[in-house]
C-alpha cells in the first residue's frame, strides 16, 4: 500500500459524505426521520409513498398555506393520522418553497426534486402510454396506465387514494370516507405551469377509469406530492455456481456492511476460488457497472475499493473471512506480505489474491500505520496510477472505517443456512481431518447425524454417516484431503452448512 497521504480536495470529500440513494430500499428524511420506500420505473427512482413533510394547518375554508419559513400540510379532514397515511396535501407554491422552475427540489429532501409535466409523461411512456397520448390532455390517455400505479398494479408505485382539497367546496375523495361522486382519487402536482394564468398541471389516478388524467389546477387545491431522486444507484444480483450474491452500492464502513448483510440474510462475500475472484470481480465492473473512481480510499494508495468478508481486527495478522462479524470466521491467512514484515503464509492451501498475488510476490496485507483490519477489492492498479503493490481486482487491506460499497453472499440456492447461524462448532478448524462436530442439544439436531463434504465448487468429495450423539460426536475423515471445504450436516430435522479447513 503507498506509504503517503493524499490530499482530497473537498469535492471529493463530499462526495464521500453524500448518503447514496438506494433505489428500491428505504430512505430516511433526516429533517424529521420519516422513512419512505423508493421504487424504480424505467430509469427514473421514485418515492413509493407521498411525501409527509410539515406542520398540519387546519384549513377551515378561509386559510391559506403561506410563505413563512415554515413548511404546512393539510391533512384530510384536518386529522394527522391522515397524512400518517396518505401524506399531505399542499399547495402549489408551497409544495415549491415558493420559488420557481422546472424539476426543483421544493419541500423535496435532499437528493430529490419535485417532478416535471415531462417527468410524469417519461413514467407514462415507459409504462406504455404512446407518446401522443402522453402530450394530450384530459382522462382519454393510454390504456391502462392508470390502474398500473395503484397497489397491487405491478410497478410499485402505490397511489392511494388520499383525495384532496377543495377551495370552496373542502376536502373530497378520500377512499376512508364516502365520495360525493361514488369514486376516489389521488392528485399529484407537478412543477410545470399550465396554459392559464396561476395553474399549474397535475396527474390524477382514480377508481373511475383505468387511465392517468392530465389536466391543470389553480395553484390552492392542496394535492400529494412524490419526489424523484436527483441520482440513485440499484443493488446488482447475480449468482455463481448456485450462491446468489448482491452487489450494494451504499457507503458503509466493513463493521456497518456487515451488519447489513447479517440484516438481509447473508454475509459480506468469502471468496475460495480463482473462478469466484473472477466471477464477483466481473459483476462488480461490468454487471454493476462500478466506476473505478467512485471514491478514494486515502490509507489504499488513493483508489476505489469493494469490501469484502475478510479481516483481522480480532487479532492483528490473522486474517479470516468472517463476513458476519461474529469473530467466528475461518482463519486463510496469518501475517503481512512482502510491503509489510514479510512474513505471510497461506493456511491450509486456501485461495488468496492479496496484492501483489500476479506477480508471485505477494506485497499485502501490510497494516500500513497499524490499523488495517478489513480486507477489500481494488478496482484498479495502486499506489494511483500504478501496479506496484497490486492490479484491479487484487485485495488489500484497509482501515476499517472506510465508507465502501460492498459485496454480500447469500446461501446457495437450497436456502441452507451456516452452520454457524445455526450454533453449530466445529473444532479444530483448520484440522488434520480430525475433528469434533457439536450441535445444539435440541430437537431440531437430534437423531443420526449425516455428514456431507462438498469442495468450493459444489461437488461432493465424500458422505460421512454418524452414530447417534448428545450434542457432539467426532469425526475422522477416511480419505485425506486438503484445502477449504464446506460441511453439510444433516440431523432428522435440520441441515445445516459451515466451512472447514483441511491441512
Amino acid at each position: 500500500m503507498k506509504k503517503s497521504i493524499l490530499i482530497l480536495s473537498l469535492a471529493v470529500l463530499a462526495l464521500q459524505l453524500n448518503a447514496q440513494i438506494i433505489c428500491g430500499e428505504t430512505f430516511t428524511d433526516d429533517r424529521d426521520g420519516k422513512e419512505y420506500s423508493t421504487v424504480l420505473i424505467g430509469a427514473q427512482c421514485w418515492m413509493a409513498e407521498n411525501l409527509n413533510i410539515g406542520t398540519i394547518t387546519n384549513q377551515n375554508g378561509n386559510n391559506n398555506q403561506t410563505n413563512n419559513s415554515v413548511i404546512e400540510k393539510y391533512c384530510y379532514n384536518n386529522d394527522e393520522s391522515e397524512c400518517s397515511e396518505y401524506g399531505g396535501l399542499y399547495e402549489w407554491h408551497e409544495m415549491m418553497g415558493y420559488q420557481t422552475g422546472e424539476s426543483i427540489q421544493g419541500i423535496c429532501a435532499d437528493g430529490w426534486h419535485l417532478p416535471s409535466d415531462q417527468e410524469w409523461m417519461t413514467m407514462e411512456m415507459f409504462l406504455g402510454m404512446s407518446e401522443e397520448d402522453a402530450n394530450a390532455t384530459g382522462f382519454e390517455r393510454g390504456t391502462d396506465e392508470g390502474l398500473q400505479l395503484q397497489v397491487d398494479g405491478g410497478t410499485g408505485f402505490d397511489a392511494l387514494f388520499g383525495g384532496i382539497w377543495y377551495p370552496g367546496y373542502g376536502f373530497a375523495y378520500n377512499e376512508d370516507f364516502p365520495s360525493p361522486t361514488g369514486y376516489y382519487y389521488t392528485y399529484f402536482w407537478t412543477t410545470t405551469p399550465g396554459e392559464y394564468n396561476n395553474h399549474y398541471m397535475y396527474r390524477n389516478v382514480n377508481t373511475q377509469f383505468e387511465t392517468v388524467t392530465r389536466w391543470q389546477a389553480q395553484w390552492d387545491f392542496g394535492y400529494s406530492v412524490r419526489c424523484i431522486a436527483d441520482e440513485h444507484a440499484t443493488n446488482y444480483n447475480f449468482e455463481f455456481n448456485g450462491t446468489e450474491y448482491e452487489i450494494v452500492p451504499d457507503k458503509k464502513t466493513w463493521e456497518a456492511a456487515a451488519a447489513d448483510a447479517v440484516e438481509k440474510g447473508g454475509h459480506l462475500v468469502e471468496i475460495n476460488s480463482v473462478e469466484e475472484q473472477e466471477a464477483v470481480f466481473d459483476a462488480i465492473v461490468n454487471g454493476a457497472g462500478i466506476p473505478d473512481d467512485y471514491t478514494i480510499v486515502n490509507d489504499g494508495g488513493g483508489i476505489a475499493y469493494i469490501w469484502v468478508g475478510a479481516t483481522d481486527k480480532a487479532t492483528e495478522g490473522t486474517w479470516s473471512w468472517d463476513g458476519n462479524n461474529d469473530d467466528v470466521g475461518i482463519n486463510f491467512w496469518t501475517g503481512q506480505g512482502a510491503n509489510g514484515s514479510g512474513n505471510g503464509q497461506v493456511i491450509g492451501g486456501a485461495y488468496i489474491n492479496w496484492g501483489g498475488t500476479s506477480t508471485g510476490t505477494v506485497q499485502e496485507p501490510d497494516d500500513f500505520m497499524s490499523n488495517q483490519d478489513a480486507g477489500a477489492i481494488a478496482l484498479s492498479g495502486w499506489p494511483a496510477g500504478t501496479t506496484m503493490l497490486g492490479i484491479e481486482g487484487e485485495w488489500n487491506d484497509i482501515n476499517i472505517t472506510n465508507q465502501l460499497y460492498y459485496v454480500i453472499e447469500y446461501g446457495g440456492s437450497t436456502k441452507i443456512e451456516e452452520g454457524k447461524q445455526q450454533g453449530i462448532r466445529v473444532y479444530p478448524n483448520p484440522s488434520n481431518g480430525i475433528f469434533t462436530i457439536e450441535t445444539p442439544n435440541s430437537p431440531a439436531h437430534s437423531g443420526l447425524l449425516g455428514l456431507e463434504i462438498t469442495d468450493i465448487t459444489g461437488k461432493t468429495i465424500l458422505t460421512v454417516e454418524t452414530t447417534e450423539h448428545n450434542g457432539a460426536c467426532s469425526v475422522a475423515l477416511p480419505v485425506p484431503l486438503h484445502g477449504i471445504y464446506f460441511l453439510k450436516i444433516h440431523s432428522e430435522n435440520k441441515c445445516s452448512i459451515t466451512k472447514i479447513i483441511i491441512n
